[in-house]
This record gives structure tokens, sequence and C-alpha cells, in this order.
């Protein structure tokens, strides 16, 4: 197979095979146009999984495509764009976050967070499977919707289903365990 054939293969039929051989010519040279942009080796693999996928739905959309490398190269470098853009709002975020933690930092308040993770936890394990899977895929594995979609094999709605109903059933063993160890007011007089 040649490039051009692999190529007429994928605009006439959407061919897997076709669009596999013209994969396995341009990876390496992809990713290395992604860690130029991303910087480490990880987020340019994800980068390029990620624009192979975008090019492979776009041949739907073309009529002609006479060299396929600088065609894709525009939606790797928006890809790894897109990526990086998103990256530095999170950072961003967590460094506001961070330095606003790091000002507020008292032996006291440190002991009171290592109580609260205690909490956390305790009221995880009490939470059913489906409910405590979630929760910890997406806040402390930090999963997007579409990462934990694939991981649990169901559909990006689902997810959002589930994780709506795990966070209710969170807060409400949360409030159950915080108002058990409060202190009563009796108990305070």
């Amino acid at each position: 197979m040649t490039e051009s054939t692999a190529i007429q293969s994928c605009l006439k039929h959407r061919d897997p095979l076709g669009f596999e051989y013209l994969v396995k010519k341009y990876r390496r040279e992809a990713y290395m146009h992604a860690m130029i942009f991303m910087g480490n080796a990880e987020d340019a693999a994800d980068a390029c999984q990620e624009s192979f996928a975008r090019a492979f739905e776009a041949f739907s959309r073309l009529q002609t495509l006479d060299a396929f490398y600088p065609w894709f190269y525009r939606i790797l470098k928006n890809c790894c764009l897109n990526m990086l853009s998103r990256k530095k709002t999170s950072d961003r975020y967590r460094r506001q976050n961070i330095f606003h933690e790091m000002e507020e930092e008292t032996p006291s308040s440190l002991y009171e967070k290592q109580d609260e993770k205690v909490r956390i936890w305790d009221v995880l394990y009490k939470l059913p499977l489906n409910h405590r899977e979630i929760l910890i895929m997406k806040y402390i594995k930090e999963c997007r919707y579409d990462e934990i979609s694939v991981l649990l094999e169901i559909p990006r709605g689902t997810v959002m289903s589930r994780l709506y109903h795990a966070r209710k059933a969170f807060r409400e063993a949360y409030e159950s365990i915080t108002a058990e160890t409060q202190p009563s007011k009796e108990m305070i007089k």
C-alpha cells in the first residue's frame, strides 16, 4: 500500500486498514512534533492519540487530500495547543489554591486537614462500590469524563449521571458522619 492509496481508501470507504498504514508511517514524526509542544512523553502520546482519532473522524468530511501529514500536522498542532491551554489554566488554578492554602497553614489547621482526610475516606468506604469507584476516579485520580467512560465502558452521559448520584450520596453520608461527630449542645453546657 502507498500513502496515496491509503488516503483514497480512507476518503472513499473510511477504511481502517488504510488509516492504520498512515498512522504507522507518521506516528514517530507526530510524536516528535508533539514532544516539542508538550514537553513530556505522556502528554505527547495523549496528544498524538487524540489527534489521530480526530483525523480519522475528519476523513468523512473531506472530498480530496493530496498529502496526509501536512493536513494532519494542523490537527496535531491544534490539539497540542488546546491541551496546553487547558493545562495552563488548570496549573494556574492549582497554584492560586496552593498559595491561598499556604497563607492559612497553622499546626491546628494541618491537624484538622488530616482529620478531614480520614473522615472523607471513612465516608467513601461506606458508599456502594459503584459510587466510591467513580468518585475516586474523578476526584482522587483526577480522570476526565472521557477517561472514566473508557475505563468503566459506559457512555459519557452515564458518567455524568453516576457522578451526580455519587456526589449526592457522598454529601448525605458526610453530613451524617459530621453530625455524629459534632458534640451536642447538651454536652457543651
